[in-house]
């Protein structure tokens, strides 16, 4: 974050950001092959509108790393914390540089440009992952292991897509007159 320091109303909001990513990754949840389906993508996107690509990304680091290492998913919790960090970082990077376009549409496009991101992120953790499960797994086998689940990675972010889209231009208008 650099040298500035951050002030007593960042940080709750920070803290305030990680426990709203948690709670959203980890109350409701559908299980999937290799984990679950959450809406946690929602108040990743969320975060980063509230508290920009920095803070953003280390609240939403945060608050899903506790979500994988609460609910028991020890292993995934290292990959948690870079790829959604990564994936708030790089949804800021985008809507600093689309801020002249229009509003909805910056965050359609920076959503799903950063939930790609996800995606990828999580099926090359996966194909990892499976040389920690089997002994005798291999690159291909690690690969097909992991493609089980892009679907549910795709159905997921698609999710806090379409629930952030229509909360960001709320909170927005509400950031705006707030702290304005």
């Amino acid at each position: 974050m650099g040298s500035k320091k951050i002030n007593t109303k960042e940080l709750v909001l920070m803290g305030l950001m990680i426990a709203l990513v948690y709670l959203a990754g980890s109350i409701i949840k559908i299980p999937s092959v290799g984990g679950f389906v959450h809406i946690g993508d929602c108040m990743v996107f969320l975060s980063v509108i509230v508290l920009g690509k920095n803070k953003g990304a280390v609240s939403s680091a945060l608050g899903m790393f506790l979500v994988d290492v609460l609910g028991g998913y020890y292993l995934w919790a290292p990959f948690t914390l870079i790829i959604k960090g990564l994936m708030a970082y790089i949804a800021g990077i985008i809507l600093e540089r689309m801020k002249s376009h229009n509003v909805v549409f910056s965050y359609v496009i920076t959503f799903f440009i950063s939930g790609l991101f996800m995606v990828v992120g999580y099926f090359f953790a996966g194909t990892i992952m499976a040389g920690f499960l089997t002994e005798k797994s291999g690159f291909l086998q690690g690969l097909i292991y992991a493609s089980k689940d892009i679907l549910g990675n795709i159905i997921q972010v698609g999710t806090g897509i379409v629930i952030a889209i229509p909360l960001s231009t709320i909170l927005i208008k509400a950031k705006n007159s707030v702290f304005n």
